[in-house]
């Protein structure tokens, strides 16, 4: 009789072993999804917000002299069409939250093409000063108005995967612990001996159960462990280092700067890439901490390239790139902005996972002082000593 109990035993135990395995895998799949539709959707909108770019580049084209408005006419059009199309398509799986600022972006897209059309009219009745008010003037409300939408619809979509992802999480905790309570309760019921042995049994083991449990799903006014927060940059040193960017003199002491940045940064490594427009590419003109090798595989980047340095250079927003697996580093690439417009990115790789939004404010700031110290052409002479410093 006992050896059928323990068989009976056995066989409870592999099968729950059996069905936790099951459901984990089940509930890995679907953060994974959560994880893959979050950036999805934050791609799907920082594409959106280029193309804003491009069909905003196109209006202003409606105003040059010397060649046929038709061109630049017809591509905007196509523009606002793939916008509409993008905000439809993030709208229909977003929720209330999401779908609100979604709605806002259309009806300011929507504002932004009635005053596109009010500039074509008077471009075809050769009135190109008012359709310059138009464009220039009356239109940056309702483009800046559908930046803010996606940037808020951004958020939220933010939120929502994350508040997703924290609810899947406490369900497989609590159903891993429902397990583990079942087999300790089934376990001290079927080895137990004499009744009160079993009663004072099951009541330690219940109780040392409980202690072993993490915080997570303890009862009680046990406080919940909170995550360290991740380590940001020190502001004291990236002031001390904005100061003596300021006081450069000889371009030979920027490398010097730049691993200073590095150290402010906590980056692994960083490299300033400056843009060549006539061959449409970004290149790696000044970096740290990476070796000849990993440079020269690097090589140049399309500044029409699918990645957070092209992309940052496009848009002109800083952007970053949580790491992809476990131990892997983040990413953050901010535009080096003059008065001439965007002449390159500065790229850091964090050793963070998900560069915090203070690091990237001030590598926004460090960015601002190299963008006023160096100039495309200048750099020459001072990218082969980074290089070998990193």
């Amino acid at each position: 009789m006992r050896h059928r109990n323990l068989g009976l035993l056995f066989a409870f135990i592999v099968l729950l072993a059996i069905g936790t395995l099951v459901q984990n895998f089940r509930f890995d799949q679907s953060l994974a999804r959560t994880r893959a539709s979050a950036e999805t959707v934050d791609h799907r909108i920082g594409t959106a917000e280029v193309t804003l770019s491009d069909l905003r580049a196109a209006q202003t084209a409606y105003l040059a002299t010397g060649q046929g408005p038709d061109f630049w006419m017809q591509r905007a059009g196509e523009l606002s069409g793939q916008i509409d199309t993008a905000i439809g398509d993030l709208r229909q799986g977003a929720d209330d939250d999401a779908r609100t600022h979604y709605a806002e972006a259309s009806a300011a897209l929507q504002a932004l093409m009635k005053i596109d059309g009010r500039a074509r009219a008077d471009i075809q009745n050769d009135q190109r000063f008012m359709a310059s008010d138009l464009i220039l003037t009356d239109s940056t409300a309702p483009a800046q108005q559908l930046t803010a939408a996606l940037d808020a619809a951004r958020a939220a979509e933010a939120s929502a995967a994350d508040a997703q992802i924290v609810r899947t999480s406490r369900i497989r905790l609590a159903m891993n612990a429902l397990a583990f309570l079942v087999l300790i309760a089934v376990t001290s019921s079927a080895t137990r001996r004499k009744p009160a042995q079993t009663a004072a049994s099951a009541r330690a083991e219940t109780a040392e159960m409980i202690r072993n449990l993490p915080p997570a799903v303890k009862t009680g006014t046990t406080p919940v462990a909170r995550p360290v927060p991740a380590p940001i940059a020190s502001l004291p040193d990236a002031a001390e280092l904005c100061v003596d960017l300021a006081r450069v003199i000889d371009s030979r002491d920027v490398p010097t700067l730049l691993e200073r940045a590095a150290r402010v940064l906590e980056a692994k490594g960083v490299i300033i890439w400056m843009a060549d427009k006539d061959q449409g590419t970004l290149q790696p003109t000044l970096t740290h901490g990476y070796s000849d090798k990993v440079l020269t595989r690097l090589g140049v980047l399309d500044i029409d390239a699918d990645n957070v340095t092209s992309l940052s250079y496009r848009s002109m927003r800083p952007q970053t790139m949580a790491a992809m697996s476990i131990g892997s580093a983040g990413a953050i690439a901010v535009p080096l902005i003059t008065a001439a417009g965007c002449t390159g990115v500065l790229a850091v790789e964090t050793r963070d996972s998900k560069p915090a939004n203070e690091m990237v404010a001030v590598a926004r700031i460090i960015a601002a002082q190299f963008a006023t110290l160096i100039a495309p052409g200048e750099l020459a002479g001072a990218a082969a000593p980074a290089a070998a410093q990193g």
